[in-house]
């Protein structure tokens, strides 16, 4: 039904483009669809109808072959198909996401593992029903947990037949980037790319002036602040996003590889940088160092980062 939906929507949007052709009129045109069951919103300026209805369909047809590349949860995804055989076949692009995750991975020195899904299992994260499991099961899934192990040779990758991977840290904002090169294909110069909640500016809003992005307020409703973005990209991680409470302790779906446990010393973390997938990766990254030590990372590489996290129930603010 969603796919029939948006079918739909797609044909209606080309058939208004058509109308709007001859217009040298600069218009403001929206693209709306998912992505591994996550809303995606696209906005962008353009002055030729027929241009904007191009970008529209390539960008669904991109948004639903990455779909079905990378959804952990559809058993017939690339994910799925590695899972099952321990290899497969990779088209350029994946392979330079797989490069880019091994990439973070080993600049936070392994805090970020696609290979986090045998974790997710036991947590309950994947059938919504979280739970704390045993120590012994904990320990014996954090033995399955190692990108190291990955190997990618030529076109295709390998992995162990006890490992499991999930791109869903970096997936989203992989697609935002991908979105990204399609629309200033075509030479738009304005546009806000939403996957998600990973968000892609490029060039101005249609006032001229930086888009204007507002970061939720991890603790109640709304926006907590609202930040500027001009050709960049920011992430934002939160524990408010997928959690669950047991005796008042937050669990969120964020977990460290290192003690196979959810992150708790962080509220939301945003993340700007040029590429949406690194600012996705690093802000998953820096939730699960906490406050502190991810300040201290984010200032070692020259990023800019909004930290929100507790301390005794009070809401505080980092930034670098």
């Amino acid at each position: 039904m969603k796919s029939t939906i948006v079918k739909f929507l797609i044909i209606f949007f080309l058939f208004v483009m058509v109308i709007f052709t001859g217009c040298a009129q600069k218009k403001e045109f929206t693209y709306t669809g998912y992505l591994i069951g996550s809303p995606c919103e696209i906005n962008f300026i353009c002055s030729n109808g027929g241009i904007a209805g191009q970008t529209v369909a390539e960008i669904d047809e991109e948004l639903h072959r990455l779909d079905s590349l990378l959804n952990y949860f559809s058993p017939k995804s690339l994910v799925s198909e590695i899972n099952r055989n321990h290899k497969a076949k990779l088209d350029k692009d994946i392979i330079y996401l797989f490069a880019l995750s091994d990439s973070i991975s080993r600049l936070t020195g392994g805090v970020f593992d696609i290979s986090i899904a045998p974790l997710m299992e036991i947590w309950g994260f994947y059938s919504n029903k979280g739970a704390i499991p045993a120590i012994g099961d904990i320990e014996n899934a954090k033995k399955r947990v190692d990108f190291k192990r990955i190997i990618i040779k030529g076109d295709s990758i390998f992995t162990p037949v006890d490992m499991k991977i999930d791109l869903g840290g970096i997936a989203q904002g992989f697609a935002a980037d991908r979105v990204g090169k399609i629309i200033q294909k075509y030479e738009i110069f304005s546009a806000i790319i939403n996957i998600g909640g990973e968000i892609l500016a490029i060039g101005e809003s249609p006032a001229g002036r930086p888009w204007h992005v507002g970061i939720r307020n991890p603790r109640g409703e709304g926006v907590i602040e609202s930040v500027e973005l001009k050709d960049g990209a920011l992430s934002t991680s939160g524990d408010y996003e997928n959690f669950f409470i047991v005796n008042g302790q937050r669990y969120p779906h964020i977990l460290n590889p290192k003690t196979g446990s959810p992150a708790q010393r962080f509220a939301s973390v945003t993340i700007f940088a040029k590429e949406t997938a690194f600012a996705d990766g690093m802000a998953t990254s820096v939730a699960i160092m906490g406050p502190e030590q991810g300040r201290k990372f984010l200032d070692s590489l020259h990023l800019k980062g909004i930290i929100y996290y507790e301390d005794n129930t009070v809401l505080k603010r980092l930034v670098n």
